[in-house]
């Protein structure tokens, strides 16, 4: 059996490169955007977390400064995997209020909760 190790507070590739690119260098918005081929706004909305990476700018990233593209990706990917983990116990009820709400059906439980998949999985394994 894999164990899966999460991090529980990744960061986001825009503060990665803020602080290990932007900063150090007093670069200016409109300086970096333009090394980047890019908007300013596009720039700072990433700078400053409200968007995510996507892989054009990965690889613009990755011509301009040397960061690995597929390093960064992962970076982002770890981010968002994060994001949503800890909204899971609130998507999980929300999505469990849905299911019981709608008419019964016959055939197999479209949603199961987290003990019953445990005690499923722990059912196939001992067979």
């Amino acid at each position: 059996m894999s164990t899966v190790y999460r991090l529980e507070n990744p960061c986001h590739p825009g503060g990665f490169l803020r602080r290990n690119i932007f900063e150090p260098n007093n670069l200016t918005v409109m300086g970096m955007a333009s090394m980047l081929g890019i908007t300013r706004q596009s720039l700072s909305d990433f700078l400053n977390e409200k968007t995510g990476l996507n892989a054009e700018l990965a690889f613009r990233i990755e011509k301009a400064f040397g960061f690995n593209m597929e390093m960064m990706m992962e970076m982002q990917s770890r981010f968002d995997i994060a994001l949503v983990r800890r909204r899971e116990k609130k998507m999980q009820d929300e999505l469990l209020a849905r299911a019981r709400s709608q008419p019964k059906k016959t055939g197999p439980q479209l949603v199961r909760t987290k003990p019953q998949i445990v005690a499923s999985n722990r059912q196939r394994a001992a067979s």
